[in-house]
């Protein structure tokens, strides 16, 4: 059950780590959003894996990684702003 959302989780999560500076530069909002989306995608997946007795091992790396993305993409966002400013 909680597989594909915990797989959904860790995509997004890479897709924000790899690809967050340029998320930055289209937008001071995305960075935030995209490793967000991420981590409640994996941690929804990794309690519906917990509860089906599966394994949720991509839901841990998403998790991780939202985490990673989000605490990277933090300052570059508030730097972007200000520089609108």
């Amino acid at each position: 059950m909680g597989k594909g959302l915990g797989i959904a989780g860790f995509v997004i999560s890479l897709l924000a780590v790899v690809f967050g500076w340029s998320l930055a530069l289209i937008s001071f909002v995305l960075p935030f959003i995209v490793p967000i989306l991420g981590l409640i995608l994996s941690a929804v997946g990794m309690g519906k894996a917990n509860k089906a007795g599966v394994k949720n091992g991509l839901a841990v790396a998403g998790l991780v990684l939202g985490i990673i993305a989000t605490v990277c993409m933090a300052p570059v966002a508030i730097i972007l702003a200000l520089a609108m400013v």
